[in-house]
């Protein structure tokens, strides 16, 4: 049986070369392409090629475009956006459920609570300290719900750990955005995730490991079962 190979497509080449720039080093987070007319000439090929292999980096998150006078194609800084919009789909697709959310999360987040205690630096704790003290004097509106997810993001970051601060991360906004709908909590239910957070912070704090990842299970354990709760007087 005769297998027909297809030839790159030339935008898909400079998709190609472009990726190899990035990837070895020799263009920079941060760094501005060249522009599209140099591209052209520098790859031999069309602007119009040029400029859809350039729309493909940037739909893959590699570069971005800037407005204005100093504006163009940059290198994308890392971040874990393209994950989270990932995962948000495949959520909205049913192809990832709320249960499989909390799954993961009581498998994920106690570690995290577990190595942040061991790892955490001076400027995690006191990043941790101030996400619960500003929560608290933002208990009575919106922005206690995204203070919530901050402490988990920030404990993420503490376990120094990257793959784990991206997963923690992902999981939060997951939650945020589309997995948990606001949900009005009683004044007794926000006092007790104040406090949760709290103890693990301070189990955090004074390097108890095995405290805090206990803490951490039982948290998550908590929210869950009072936003069930309140989910079913709705």
């Amino acid at each position: 049986m005769t297998v027909t190979i297809r030839a790159p497509r030339v935008y898909e080449q400079i998709v190609a070369h472009v990726e190899r720039e990035i990837y070895e080093g020799r263009l920079r987070l941060g760094q501005k392409l060249p522009p599209e007319r140099q591209l052209a000439r520098d790859l031999k090929a069309s602007r119009v090629a040029v400029r859809e292999g350039l729309r493909t980096l940037e739909l893959r998150g590699l570069v971005e475009v800037r407005q204005g006078s100093t504006g163009g194609y940059f290198v994308r800084e890392a971040d874990d956006r393209p994950l989270v919009r990932d995962f948000e789909t495949l959520f909205r697709l049913s192809r990832i459920s709320r249960a499989q959310l909390l799954e993961a999360r009581r498998f994920i987040e106690p570690e995290v609570a577990f190595l942040a205690a061991r790892r955490a630096t001076d400027v995690d704790l006191k990043a941790l300290g101030a996400a619960i003290e500003q929560r608290s004097e933002q208990e009575a509106t919106g922005l206690a719900r995204r203070l919530d997810f901050e402490f988990h993001r920030l404990l993420g970051e503490a376990a120094r750990n990257p793959v784990y601060a991206v997963l923690t991360h992902v999981l939060m906004e997951l939650e945020a955005e589309v997995a948990v709908p606001p949900i009005p909590l009683s004044e007794d239910d926000s006092l007790q995730l104040d406090a949760a957070h709290r103890r693990i912070f301070e189990a955090v704090a004074a390097r108890r490991a095995v405290e805090a990842r206990d803490a951490m299970a039982a948290h998550i354990e908590d929210v869950q079962a009072r936003v069930d709760r309140v989910a079913l007087t709705l």
